[in-house]
């Protein structure tokens, strides 16, 4: 598999490690070091030639490598043109190249998803925003770039336009551009949606951010969780993925009573910052198994192996040498930390021995850099021996969990399997539980949503609480047990089973007070139990929390739960919340 993209982004290096865990070879190629490049293509037979190095490439994704991503590009265009032009060219040598589809832009992908049916924003495009805005309805309107938000003066150079929320009556006040812009209808929405296309797979997330430009200027201020995919959405992801022959897209919806409104597709869209600020690996592992899967298919299928040694023993007397086999691991971070080998308790009173087991465990089959495991074991000042002190720390840790410990150049990898590591299979069962949700098998994904939430013990790793780089990961965890109890009570109250959802409700509100989603799951499972008081009384000291803690009120989603239970009908809010707060 070949990739092309440039330095710094870490969709391609965290994808590159997981093909190099499950065997399929892979070559990247960089924008920003062509200069060290030797390549060939060679046409008949569909190969390429890079550093000496013959290949047959099976799948080819290219992404964010463009021509102003090439040093020196401002100097030399024909240089950085012609770079461009082979990378794009060469990845057609291949059975299957990604992104797929043509390069459209956004005048196009909203006039193609309007023919379609998919409800766009009225759009013009104008070097007079002034003019443009008092054409369009209501009283706030976007202004923004017309192709991408920057221009790249040069690598790492950024020069470009924010989109931008105006009232319409200050946007008639703008003077005339010297080029082209969008000016769009604001639509008025409760959700905003980024929806990854992944080959049929879909992963969504809700993201709320104070204005458009916080995403690049105030990325603290935004907020990003991963949320099931309304039926309305996937309908008009897949028509359009469909339209466009795409394989892969990161598309952008607003979430309006009237259902989704497009904005736009990215094929190019970056993807681990949202993962990141979600705590979740969805779509790398989506990406994972695409690309996994169209090698598959495109690779060419080896004979089958000889066993020669078994072969060449027949008749001698002799055995075949068994293969090695290591000790049988059973891992559980969810909760308090055990580790059991061969069924043994691992008994590891070092402490730094067992925050280097507990760090790997919780980024298993992915390589922890040195650098943080340094600074995770010693903190701001590390002893002078502090690498050659890591090494012994983790030849001892081998010796206890077996040869499954392994140095990457740059830092450790810890492989673990499902059944080996309690973290993995809670994943395997809350993705595979979401997934079943989201296609309708609302009592299968129960079953498996409840299993994933009964291998939570409690809080992960208490004892190292005050490690940022484990804090990081135990939240990521715990943001994924969240959200599996909530679509777990969610589908028991569908069901009628208020009672049944009530005292995790109880236990999870008591922990997370503010958290709106679980807040109205339990109002309603307390509706259902006979007890709408108690469902008022918790409104109102969430509402009270807020004002007093942070100034702000309730969503307008749960405040029509607290509403409808006022009015003694709380199955109409419950569709609502089940539409706004989990999308």
């Amino acid at each position: 598999m070949v990739l092309a993209d440039r330095a710094g982004l870490t969709e391609f290096a965290a994808l590159q490690r997981g093909l190099r865990t499950l065997g399929v070879p892979s070559l990247r190629i960089d924008a920003e070091a062509i200069d060290d490049l030797r390549i060939a293509a060679d046409i008949a037979d569909r190969s390429l030639t890079v550093n000496g190095r013959r290949i047959v490439p099976t799948v080819t994704w290219v992404r964010h490598f463009s021509p102003r991503a090439i040093p020196n590009s401002a100097s030399s265009p024909f240089r950085a043109d012609s770079w461009c032009a082979l990378v794009a060219q060469m990845s057609h040598l291949a059975a299957h190249h990604l992104p797929g589809g043509p390069d459209i832009g956004r005048l196009i992908q909203l006039g193609d998803a309007a023919r379609a049916g998919v409800r766009t924003p009225r759009t013009i495009v104008t070097t007079d925003p002034a003019a443009a805005s008092g054409s369009l309805p209501g009283d706030r309107v976007i202004v923004k770039a017309l192709d991408g938000h920057f221009v790249e003066t040069e690598p790492g150079t950024l020069a470009g336009v924010f989109p931008e929320i105006m009232d319409a009556a200050a946007a008639r006040g703008l003077s005339v551009r010297d080029a082209p812009m969008i000016v769009q209808e604001y639509v008025d929405h409760g959700v905003e949606l980024r929806v990854y296309f992944l080959d049929g797979e879909i992963r969504t997330f809700r993201v709320t951010k104070p204005s458009p430009e916080a995403l690049w200027c105030d990325a603290d201020s935004v907020s990003v969780c991963r949320v099931s995919t309304p039926e309305s959405v996937v309908a008009a992801v897949r028509r359009l993925t469909d339209l466009w022959g795409l394989r892969y897209g990161a598309f952008d919806f607003l979430m309006t009573r009237q259902g989704p409104v497009f904005l736009e597709v990215n094929t190019d869209g970056d993807w681990r910052w949202f993962e990141a600020k979600a705590g979740v690996d969805d779509v790398s592992m989506a990406a994972l198994a695409m690309v996994k899967a169209l090698h598959a298919q495109a690779a060419p299928k080896p004979p089958a192996p000889v066993a020669l040694t078994g072969f060449l023993a027949l008749g001698t007397g002799r055995r075949a040498p068994a293969e090695q086999v290591r000790p049988a691991l059973d891992a559980r971070v969810l909760g308090t930390f055990e580790i059991r080998v061969d069924g043994a308790l691992v008994r590891i009173s070092a402490r730094k021995i067992r925050l280097l087991a507990a760090i790997l465990l919780l980024s298993p089959n992915q390589v922890v850099a040195t650098d943080q495991l340094i600074d995770s074991l010693w903190g701001e000042s590390p002893p002078p021996t502090a690498r050659k002190n890591l090494q012994v720390h983790v030849s001892e840790l081998r010796r206890k969990v077996g040869d499954r410990i392994f140095y990457e150049g740059w830092g450790y990898r810890l492989d673990a399997t499902p059944d080996e590591l309690d973290l993995l299979r809670f994943r395997h069962l809350a993705g595979a539980g979401r997934d079943l949700r989201r296609r309708g098998d609302g009592q299968a994904a129960l079953n498996l949503l409840g299993d994933a939430a009964r291998l939570w013990r409690g809080r992960p790793l208490a004892e190292f609480a005050c490690v940022p780089l484990a804090d990081k990961a135990v939240s990521r965890c715990t943001e994924l047990y969240l959200t599996v109890s909530e679509d777990w009570a969610e589908l028991e109250i569908e069901r009628g089973r208020h009672v049944e959802a009530l005292p995790r409700l109880d236990d999870l509100v008591s922990h997370f007070p503010t958290r709106e989603r679980l807040i109205a799951a339990r109002m309603t499972a307390l509706v259902g139990c006979g007890r709408a008081p108690e469902a008022l009384s918790q409104f109102e000291s969430l509402r009270r929390h807020l004002a007093a803690e942070l100034g702000i009120d309730p969503s307008p989603a749960l405040r029509k739960v607290y509403e409808a239970i006022l009015q003694g009908r709380p199955e109409d809010p419950w569709s609502y919340v089940c539409q706004e707060l989990d999308t």
